[in-house]
């Protein structure tokens, strides 16, 4: 009787692993929903995903989505993480902040000079942009959040913080600076898509 119920119990969870839907191809519409269940705060948000890009499995908790954007110039790829943490995420500036402050330059200066940051409004949706090159260093807490803590010559971040009715969303592209400058006029095609429902 207990190796019944048992083998139920694996027989169901293989099955409801089994059956997760298969993320869709690139070039399709997106729908980054909040989580299922109580947490609905956030709202939903739409994206229509660049063709070339290759959507990944989410390496931390904290990601809602994850893109692989291919490497150019001999460089390594880029990836774009999508967060939303409701409730908790924080400030706009206080992100801009952290951001920047991931980021060494080589001659000593200051990266908060060195950063572009610009304000728009997408579809309706405040956005601020965050633009900066150098080493990129995030820190400890990377791991946590689906990284790596080793600083990086040469990287290139083009951010962006979405202003919804609920919770901000926070999107970070990071990569080798010919990389990411090869994908800069995807990523804002990219955010041209975004529309909230």
């Amino acid at each position: 009787m207990r190796f019944t119920a048992l083998f139920s119990i694996l027989l169901a969870i293989s099955f409801a692993c089994s059956s997760g839907s298969q993320p869709p191809p690139a070039g399709e519409p997106v729908d980054f929903s909040a989580s299922s269940g109580a947490d609905t705060r956030s709202g939903s948000l739409h994206f229509h995903a660049p063709e070339g890009w290759i959507e990944e499995q989410p390496s931390s908790q904290m990601r809602r989505a994850q893109y692989r954007l291919p490497g150019q110039g001999g460089e390594d790829d880029a990836e774009l993480a999508i967060f939303v943490f409701p409730g908790t995420g924080g400030s706009v500036q206080a992100n801009v902040d952290r951001w920047i402050g991931q980021f060494i330059q080589p001659d000593g200066s200051s990266s908060a000079d060195k950063a572009e940051i610009s304000k728009r409004e997408v579809n309706g949706l405040p956005v601020t942009f965050v633009s900066l090159t150098g080493t990129y260093d995030p820190g400890s807490m990377a791991p946590m959040a689906g990284g790596t803590s080793e600083p990086r010559e040469g990287y290139k971040l083009i951010a962006a913080i979405i202003e919804t009715a609920s919770d901000p969303w926070f999107l970070k592209l990071t990569g080798p600076e010919a990389t990411v400058a090869y994908w800069e006029d995807s990523f804002d095609a990219f955010l041209e898509s975004v529309h909230a429902e």
